[in-house]
Formats: structure tokens, C-alpha cells, sequence
């Protein structure tokens, strides 16, 4: 089990759920410098997120997996992730030897407004909150 943990988390972010869900997948058990590398191509249009489970209709990208560029998400994704290294930082862990052990993104809520221009219709806003939880492990990789 990992001895030293650093956490962050994001609420009432006004971003597709379904995207943090992908993007969250798509860096899930990395370490720190890999999970910044991947989000930083995403944001720059170099690399696609593979879409696993919100992909109905969607069109397929090389190697025949189907995914997306979800630039707006990677960059809130991205921002917590260094606002979880500088909570780890103050800790006094080494951003080196960062892996992340749990990121987490859901629907939090949803509101109902009426559609503008007087139509009798109403819309939903949906917002959403992502979490992740960076551990610290040794030089060797073991975990401490």
C-alpha cells in the first residue's frame, strides 16, 4: 500500500462528464510525467483519447480504435493533476517517483433552464467533478 498520498479534486466544472471519464481511463495507474506528456499531446492535437465506453457512432482513428480529442477536458484534467503534484510537492513527496493510484470523474449535477428566446423548452446543464490521488513509490517501483 502506498504510504505517502497527495489528492485533489474539481467540482461543478462545467465539462462533459463522459470525456473526464475517458481522459481519467486513458491515465489511470501512469506516473506523473507520463499521465502530463499524454495530457499536454492531447491539448496540442498530437494524440487521441481512446473512447472505451462512451463511443456509440463514433468515428475510428489509426489502429482501428475509436477516440477523440477532448482538448477542453485534458486541460482541466491537466490543471488537477498539477494542482494534485503541488499538494504532494508540499508534502514533501518527490514528483519523480508520483504514479497515480486512483482518478475518478463523474456527473454531479443537473440543472434545468429554460432554452433562450422564449421558447417553451427546457435544456439541460449538466455539471461534473473529477478526482485524483497520486502515490508516492520508491526507486525500485515497488510500492512503499
Amino acid at each position: 500500500m502506498f504510504m505517502k498520498i497527495a489528492r485533489a479534486s474539481i467540482e461543478g466544472v462545467d465539462a462533459s462528464y463522459k470525456d473526464l471519464v475517458e481522459i481519467a481511463s486513458f491515465i489511470r495507474y501512469k506516473t506523473l510525467v507520463q499521465a502530463r506528456e499524454l495530457l499536454e499531446q492531447v491539448i496540442r492535437g498530437e494524440r487521441y483519447v481512446p473512447y472505451r465506453r462512451y463511443n456509440k457512432k463514433m468515428g475510428h482513428r489509426k489502429h482501428g480504435e475509436k477516440g477523440r480529442y477532448p482538448k477542453k477536458e485534458a486541460k482541466i484534467m491537466l490543471k488537477l493533476l498539477n494542482s494534485c503534484a503541488a499538494n504532494a510537492r508540499q508534502a514533501g513527496m518527490d514528483e519523480n517517483n508520483l504514479k497515480i493510484i486512483h482518478v475518478a470523474a463523474n456527473k454531479k449535477a443537473i440543472y434545468y433552464r429554460i432554452q433562450p428566446k422564449g421558447k417553451p423548452f427546457r435544456q439541460r446543464y449538466v455539471l461534473s467533478r473529477a478526482e485524483i490521488i497520486l502515490g508516492e513509490i520508491d526507486a525500485k517501483g515497488a510500492k512503499d
